[in-house]
């Protein structure tokens, strides 16, 4: 990590481990994960054999890993910036109100990202974690999917995983037409969005 900069990200992040800008070697502000012990198994051979995954997966959908350290028992991903945030920041946080045209845009796009997760992937790989705080949104606005999980195949796993995948999907969808949480305390009475 020589010639970088590193700073902790302002916002807070619903997912698991801190988030950070950094700048390296003159590149673009990155996002730099640490804790990924919390994402990747902690033992180095697993570690190890999913990045080399993770470092195959190259689509406009998903976000991208950049980079990695791993030694003395930290462990760090580094990730693209995606300066937009999250979906959950924009519709239930008043980032911004998003139109109906780019909605639906994120919606394709995110759809398109588990796809290819699911289906162009080998091994496949299940996200099992889907919700509108794991859609993050790039410069132009495009959704990528972040945070997901890799699965040793199963077909059983596989099978049941992917469906919970496409149901969770559903339920940001309503997010999205609703804007709406899919839980949501302070309405009243309290209601729940069901598929």
């Amino acid at each position: 990590m020589t010639n970088g900069c590193l700073t902790r990200q302002g916002r807070e992040n619903p997912n698991p481990g801190p988030l950070f800008n950094a700048s390296l070697l003159n590149e673009p502000d990155l996002v730099k994960r640490a804790n990924a012990a919390t994402i990747i198994h902690t033992n180095s051979q697993e570690f190890e054999m999913e990045l080399e995954i993770l470092c195959s997966v190259r689509h406009n959908s998903i976000v991208n890993l950049l980079g990695y350290y791993a030694e003395m028992e930290e462990q760090i991903l580094v990730y693209e910036l995606m300066p937009h945030g999250t979906l959950y920041d924009h519709l239930h946080c008043d980032l911004s109100c998003l139109r109906w045209n780019l909605r639906l845009k994120i919606v394709m796009q995110a759809a398109k990202g588990l796809e290819y997760l699911h289906k162009e992937v080998s091994p496949p790989i299940v996200h099992r974690d889907v919700k509108s705080s794991n859609i993050l949104l790039d410069a132009d606005w495009g959704a990528r999917i972040a945070d997901f999980r890799l699965l040793t195949p199963n077909e059983k796993d596989l099978n049941g995983d992917v469906t919970t995948d496409v149901y969770n999907f559903r339920i940001v969808l309503l997010e999205i037409l609703s804007g709406r949480k899919a839980y949501d305390r302070d309405c009243t009475p309290s209601s729940i969005i069901i598929c």
